[in-house]
């Protein structure tokens, strides 16, 4: 029962960092999209190389100077990082005391917004842990965006003289999704994609298995780009196949877009848009039926 009482507080606290996260990662994305409408190419790539430099020489900071922090950069885009971490184990037992008893209605967004260390004292390295994921978020994006540009450099004049065809490529590797899924796993996943009808037919077990092989048995097209983001991400977070899912699945051009008028393949920029989005979004609907899939998965 107290391991239970346990969790519970800590996913309390989850939810205040992850608003705080959600909130202040959005803001930085927003930005530098933002200034991309003002800015010429080169202006852009060197800009984006200045805020990558910055942001790892920040982070570097940051875990010199709190040993606490240690593996968060293991596991930032997981959405119950402060349970699946080590985070709360490295604490001392005041730190920890303050955290099993802090009143989680207490927590006020507005006063926190004004001065981001103000609950420090009574959730210690609060303000440090959103800063940290925010960053390593943010580092992330940027790294996307670049693997992104290089990718529609390398296929531009191909995608500008012939439309794409939908027709199953062929993966450098076996496992390009860096999978750790197990045959009953990827059975279970391909009913819950069946469940919220992510793609335009149902998936059967092997078909699902097919691509995350990279070698689909035919290019199915996406309901949803959200609900394929949702999916994948909730996935990644949990150790379940790379972080760089995105980007495998941009590259293998292993979905087609909602898109009914052309055959438009999925790319990294739609992924990052409809992450962006999913970030903010309330775990309902569809979006929860996943999640109790997503959930169940590392059980069986």
């Amino acid at each position: 029962m107290e391991v239970l009482a346990l969790k519970s507080q800590l996913d309390g606290i989850q939810e205040l960092f992850n608003r705080c996260i959600n909130h202040a990662y959005r803001v930085l994305t927003d930005r530098i999209t933002a200034q991309s409408s003002y800015l010429d190419h080169e202006q852009m790539r060197e800009l984006e190389r200045q805020e990558y430099i910055r942001t790892a020489d920040e982070l570097a900071e940051l875990y010199l100077r709190h040993s606490v922090l240690s593996d968060i950069r293991y596991c930032y885009s997981d959405a119950a990082f402060l349970w699946e971490s080590s985070f709360f184990e490295a604490l001392n037992a005041d730190e920890k005391k303050k955290y099993r008893t802090f009143s989680l209605p207490s927590f006020d967004y507005s006063r926190y917004e004004r001065e981001p260390t103000t609950y420090d004292i009574s959730l210690p390295y609060f303000s440090v842990m959103v800063r940290t994921i925010v960053l390593e978020r943010y580092a992330a994006y940027l790294g996307d965006r670049k693997r992104a540009e290089w990718h529609a450099k390398d296929n531009r004049t191909a995608d500008a003289e012939l439309p794409p065809k939908a027709v199953p490529p062929i993966a450098e590797t076996d496992n390009p999704f860096d999978s750790i899924l197990t045959e009953p796993q990827v059975a279970f996943l391909a009913e819950a994609v069946n469940d919220v009808k992510m793609f335009n037919v149902p998936l059967t077990a092997d078909d699902l298995a097919a691509i995350l092989a990279g070698k689909p048995h035919a290019i199915v097209r996406s309901n949803n780009n959200r609900l394929v983001a949702f999916f994948f991400s909730g996935l990644s977070s949990r150790g379940l196949i790379t972080p760089n899912w995105q980007s495998v699945i941009a590259n293998h051009k292993l979905f087609l877009s909602k898109d009914t008028t052309r055959d438009k393949y999925i790319n990294q920029s739609d992924l990052s848009t409809a992450t962006n989005y999913i970030r903010d979004v309330g775990v309902e609907g569809k979006y929860a039926t996943l999640e109790r899939y997503l959930i169940q998965v590392k059980r069986l």
